[in-house]
């Protein structure tokens, strides 16, 4: 739970508000921020981003949360094509 806690702090504290678009398609969903990153959201929770790293995402109370390496991303966007991922913490 701790751990929970303090990757949601994490996210809090790093990821700023970024709009997103994104869409599914049949691996899971592609998230593409504002900002130019973009992120692979896999159906078994998995995560990768464009130019290279890998991860994990979850469902939080009101965002995906996704860390890939030392990176945290809050995406608010919801998508009917993904599952519900616990937190991996």
């Amino acid at each position: 739970m701790q751990k929970f806690i303090f990757a949601t702090a994490v996210l809090a504290a790093t990821a700023g508000p970024v709009s997103a678009a994104g869409k599914c398609n049949k691996h899971g969903a592609v998230v593409e921020q504002s900002d130019g990153i973009v992120l692979y959201l896999g159906k078994s929770c998995d995560a990768t981003r464009k130019g290279g790293g890998t991860g994990k995402w979850w469902n939080a109370a009101s965002f995906l949360g996704v860390m890939i390496g030392d990176d945290t991303y809050m995406v608010r966007e919801e998508f009917d094509c993904l599952p519900f991922c616990e937190s991996p913490f």
